[in-house]
């Protein structure tokens, strides 16, 4: 009831009005069935959801992560298919791929993690069609496709590894959750994911979300080139975090020596200067 009321302050604000004819809803499997009656009468006696799409992604993922996601290779394939009939050069075909084939996961990418099979997959099912011609698939294939992927400035075709370009977007995704905390998504992956201090190295705990647990994939990737900002340094710790601007790996040189009580970059800083003697 209190759902309706805010969706009725809302339509009453903005002049947009849900319709419950169009809307469906989606239980937990916990949820009895004479509570999900009485839900459903409370809002109109709208319809439950068993399957389906949201924005283009599955509503509920089950234990074959491959099944789940194998829209995409059918997708891929019959796009593909309907290219065969024509006479494309290749040129042609690069254009096509570029900006068709390899925009079509994006959106999922940034959401979820691909298993590998399904990305190799579907990276040999656009080679073949680069190779190929026409109808005829079975071309021989004179470069593999990890070196057509790599950049196109350094002789190659600059295609997407689809593994690589999957860590890439969930790696920015974690970024823009630590740049704009003000966001409401930020707030609440911060409320329920982020609590602890070093959540970004630790792994997902087993009760957290499937989703949550394939953007947090993209850590390792957006940890190579994470340095920490000094500000006053509190936060910064000495010998773990990388920090240090001119080194390849951004951390103090050595090891820390066992009567060296310091832990974090405050300590070796005195009156807005660093205390040289200190850091000798």
């Amino acid at each position: 009831m209190k759902v309706k009321e805010i969706m009725q302050q809302y339509g009453q604000a903005s002049e947009q009005v849900v319709n419950f004819d169009k809307s469906t809803m989606y239980f937990s499997r916990n949820t009895q069935n004479q509570v999900r009656l009485e839900i459903s009468e409370a809002l109109h006696g709208i319809r439950e959801a068993h399957s389906g799409k949201y924005l283009g992604l599955p509503m509920a993922i089950e234990r074959s992560k491959n099944q789940v996601f194998g829209y995409l290779k059918s997708k891929i394939s019959s796009k593909m298919q309907g290219w065969k009939q024509k006479t494309l050069s290749q040129r042609g075909k690069e254009v096509l791929i570029k900006s068709m084939l390899m925009a079509m996961p994006t959106y999922i990418m940034s959401c979820f993690k691909l298993p590998k099979e399904l990305c190799k997959e579907i990276s040999a099912r656009i080679a073949r069609f680069w190779w190929g011609n026409g109808n005829k698939d079975n071309k021989i294939h004179w470069i593999s496709w990890g070196r057509l992927s790599k950049v196109k400035g350094k002789g190659r075709l600059g295609f997407r590894d689809l593994e690589a370009f999957n860590l890439a977007l969930l790696a920015k995704q974690i970024w823009r959750l630590i740049t704009t905390p003000n966001l409401l998504v930020s707030r609440v992956l911060k409320a329920k994911y982020m609590r602890q201090e070093g959540w970004l190295e630790k792994k997902p705990s087993n009760s957290a979300s499937w989703c949550w647990k394939n953007i947090h994939k993209g850590d390792g990737l957006l940890q190579q080139g994470l340095w920490k900002r000094v500000g006053d340094g509190r936060t910064v710790k000495i010998w773990q975090d990388k920090w240090i601007i001119g080194k390849n790996n951004g951390r103090a040189s050595g090891m820390k020596p066992a009567e060296c009580q310091l832990r974090t970059v405050n300590e070796l800083i005195e009156g807005g200067k660093w205390n040289r003697t200190c850091l000798q």
